[in-house]
């Protein structure tokens, strides 16, 4: 039998070699290592995108759910209707065999049989041939409410199953937002102030070279500010003048103002000041009015973005558009022409 010793000291190697394994195997450290600043705008950035996408995709829901609501609700009203035709069909015939009852409809053979004359008797079997017209016709009215009746409740079934899986799709997207918009905010909480600081920085730079370039594309700043004193009339001037007044505002995901705008929220508020009613979707409001090419793009003009689209601003002039960016981020004047530009719609 082997000692102790000699069975202990095979076994303390073996754990020696496991433990220096294991320490340089990927993700048995303690703790993760802390990603860099550029990790985090990278992954920011993403998140950003990915939000847009669910954002975007959770507003055609709505559109859609709203459309499912009142097609259940106009399925339900059918319903109504034709169990209230099939129950008057149904009280029209109990009471009319109720009367035939009560007046000895039973025997009503009997007394044909035995009428006096020739013309009780033809006056007598017309009526009892007008009575049974009368119920074969009633008899397949009713067949025929019943038919209809549970057609309807079959189109009222449909409707409701849709109108949840709808409202499911809903749930889903609101969740993927919400998910992706924590992770966000971890990210950002995990920085270090002046990383914080460096990273609004970086942020603000590249907006600023972006405007930079659309200016030099333009050859003017007249838009640098937030008034507006541009070319557009009638129902366009009052769209962009309404835009304009939201220069500030936050962007909040679902919201169409006044206090807090998402992107289409912030293109259906300003046009339905000027009495044109848009849908609050980017790719709803892209099959809502006009198509125009960048080279008659004018003030007012809806700009859309992405592909799939999912991001609208508005055109103001000199190569500029008004729209709501992302969260923590506030309405604001920035290039239209970008590189995932789609196309321009006049509403």
């Amino acid at each position: 039998m082997a000692s102790p010793r000699k069975i202990l000291r095979p076994l303390l190697v073996v754990a020696v070699v496991a433990s220096g394994v294991l320490s340089v195997l990927p993700g048995t450290s303690s703790a993760d290592p802390k990603p860099t600043l550029a990790q985090v705008e990278a992954r920011v950035n993403a998140l950003n995108a990915r939000v847009d996408a669910a954002v975007e995709q959770y507003a055609n829901a709505k559109i859609e759910l709203a459309a499912a609501t009142r097609r259940a609700a106009v399925a339900q009203a059918r319903v109504t209707s034709a169990q209230a035709a099939l129950d008057a069909i149904r009280q029209h015939m109990g009471a009319v065999a109720a009367a035939a009852y009560q007046s000895g409809g039973t025997d009503q053979l009997v007394q044909l049989v035995s009428t006096s004359t020739p013309q009780d008797f033809l006056d007598r079997a017309a009526s009892l041939d007008r009575i049974a017209v009368g119920q074969s016709s009633e008899m397949a009215s009713a067949a025929t409410a019943r038919h209809r009746l549970a057609t309807v409740q079959a189109e009222a079934a449909h409707e409701q199953v849709a109108q949840a899986a709808v409202a499911t799709a809903m749930a889903k997207q609101k969740a993927t937002i919400q998910a992706a918009l924590a992770e966000q905010q971890h990210l950002l909480s995990g920085l270090k102030a002046e990383e914080r600081a460096k990273l609004r920085a970086a942020q603000r730079a590249a907006a600023a070279r972006a405007a930079a370039a659309a200016d030099r594309a333009s050859r003017s700043r007249s838009f640098a500010v937030p008034t507006y004193n541009g070319p557009a009339s009638g129902r366009a001037a009052v769209a962009v003048q309404a835009a304009y007044a939201e220069l500030g505002k936050p962007y909040q995901w679902g919201a169409s103002g006044p206090n807090s705008f998402d992107c289409s929220g912030l293109t259906m508020w300003s046009w339905g000041k000027a009495g044109v009613s848009l849908p609050h979707s980017s790719q709803a409001q892209y099959s809502s009015g006009q198509h125009v090419s960048q080279a008659d793009i004018q003030p007012g003009d809806l700009t859309f973005y992405g592909s799939p689209i999912h991001h609208v601003g508005m055109y103001v002039g000199n190569g500029n558009m008004i729209d709501a960016p992302q969260t923590g981020d506030v309405v604001k004047i920035q290039p239209a022409f970008r590189s995932d530009y789609v196309g321009a719609v006049r509403p």
